[in-house]
């Protein structure tokens, strides 16, 4: 596989990162505007997206892990293992960036001590190639560049993960030449390399995003409240208006009471020609209107109705809820708040039944990555090496309800002591 077909895959990759990307922070503009709009509403965004990824990914999480080499039970290590090279941590970061634009991904190493690293990598840096018939990954690439402090680059680098070994190379320009810098043997065999993709269908190799399906419904949402927020702006507040009463004189240029020194320019009045016009007598901050025009009259105008931008977007809200399977008390629906702990675990099955998929797409490619963990520690093959992981639970459930369960369990031997009070959060954990 040459660097040119890897480095052409990552770039291929990059419009749709970076679309995803953009919805994910809530920096897309604003869309559906027929006229232009003052540059502060611009930037405004109600950013649902950020929560429904997340509110998948805080719900996948690694609990415990078991290992063997050659049926010797290296369990204690592997954990030792996982929190010394922070894996839960790296894992959360990455299973965002995975829900987030569809792809995310591990690699697997040794750092300078010879200890073992896994470090979490976007798709904005990576990508790799599959084996056609094994879909297992036969090459990769790492791409990132250095800039200086105005933001200028100076030079590129990219890192090509072989089977065999680890090919390191450099260019110093956008469209030069990239040259050799140096190579490492791979010991193991295998591309350190761990792929974590959104998959949804067969073949897809680029992952999906729930941003795809949630980017026009958070861009009517965004343009409804923005009409709401402009319209309060204009005529929400009532207007008042009086007839009847004598306007004043504008004043503008000379003010006589102000006073000016004669040979100073800068204070100098200016002088104009044209009539100024006339201005209302009133204020609409003052308290209090007075005129002394016995046939003066006042009165105040109806301010704007807003139900109707309320009655869309709570359309909008339903249609989001259907596409990213959030709860209304999720999404500030404070009148849908579950009264019980069995009402809200009844109102995050959709959420806890998504995530708990989400589980079954990446349990293979995380056992990969802890068997490439384990394997550098031992100094042994992958092949040679046995993982399975246990994920916490993706429902929400009460103190009192992981607590009765973990008794029922225990009275039954189907779990230990350790078991049970890891069950109820009171035991060690990675």
């Amino acid at each position: 596989m040459s660097t040119e077909t890897l480095l052409a895959r990552l770039d291929a990759a990059q419009p749709v990162v970076a679309r995803r990307d953009m919805y994910y922070r809530g920096k897309q503009p604003l869309r559906f505007l027929a006229d232009k709009v003052d540059a502060s509403i611009m930037a405004f965004s109600s950013n649902l997206a950020r929560v429904a990824v997340n509110a998948v990914a805080e719900r996948i999480r690694l609990e415990d892990a078991t290992a063997t080499v050659d049926g010797r039970d290296v369990t204690e290590q592997a954990r030792a293992l996982l929190r010394d090279s922070d894996l839960p941590m790296t894992l959360q970061a990455t299973l965002v960036d995975m829900l987030a634009v569809g792809s995310a991904y591990l690699i697997v190493w040794a750092d300078e001590s010879g200890r073992p690293v896994v470090t979490g990598e976007s798709a904005e840096q990576v990508a790799v190639e599959r084996d056609p018939i094994t879909r297992g990954v036969v090459a990769a690439i790492k791409r990132w560049q250095v800039t200086d402090a105005n933001g200028v680059l100076v030079e590129e680098h990219a890192v090509k993960y072989l089977p065999k070994e680890i090919v390191h190379l450099v260019r110093t320009e956008k469209r030069g030449q990239w040259t050799f810098a140096g190579s490492t043997p791979n010991p193991l065999g295998v591309v350190p390399v761990v792929p974590l993709i959104n998959v949804e269908r067969i073949h897809d190799d680029t992952g999906a995003s729930v941003v795809d399906d949630l980017a026009p419904l958070v861009d009517a949402l965004n343009k409804l409240v923005t009409d709401m927020l402009t319209t309060s702006e204009a005529v929400a507040r009532p207007k008042r208006y009086a007839t009847g009463v004598t306007l004043e004189d504008a004043v503008v240029g000379f003010d006589a009471d102000a006073g000016f020194a004669a040979d100073d320019e800068d204070q100098a009045p200016e002088i104009l020609d044209d009539d100024p016009g006339v201005e209302s007598p009133f204020q609409d901050s003052d308290d209090m209107w007075i005129a002394e025009e016995a046939e003066a009259k006042f009165g105040q105008l109806p301010g704007a109705d807003m139900t109707g931008y309320r009655t869309g977007v709570d359309l909008v809200m339903q249609q989001i809820m259907a596409v990213t399977s959030l709860p209304a008390h999720l999404v500030g629906i404070t009148t849908s708040n579950p009264a019980t702990a069995e009402a809200l675990r009844a109102s995050e099955v959709a959420l806890a039944s998504n995530a708990a998929s989400r589980i079954r797409v990446i349990t293979r490619p995380m056992e990969w990555a802890v068997r490439l963990l384990v394997a550098v520690a031992e100094g042994v093959s992958p092949d040679r090496v046995t993982v399975r992981l246990q994920w916490a639970d993706t429902t929400t459930r009460s103190v009192a309800q992981e607590a009765d369960a973990a008794v029922k369990l225990h009275a039954e031997g189907i779990v230990d002591d350790e078991e049970a009070r890891q069950s109820v959060g009171s035991g060690e954990e990675l």
